[in-house]
């Protein structure tokens, strides 16, 4: 059992070396879709925000 992170984070580099994907580039995917949604909720949540300023 006190191997189990050591696996996954193994198992974690076979498949990120698999589709070759480097962690910098995934922490820069991953910041993308977090800005993605941002905007969405921010545009979902507009007209509230607008009537709550009037």
């Amino acid at each position: 059992m006190a191997n189990d992170k050591r696996f996954t984070f193994k198992f974690l580099g076979v498949h990120m070396e698999a589709i070759n994907f480097t962690p910098k580039e995934l922490r820069k995917t991953v910041w993308t879709a977090a800005l993605i949604i941002l905007m969405i909720i921010i545009a979902w949540r507009l007209p509230e925000i607008i009537s709550a300023i009037r």
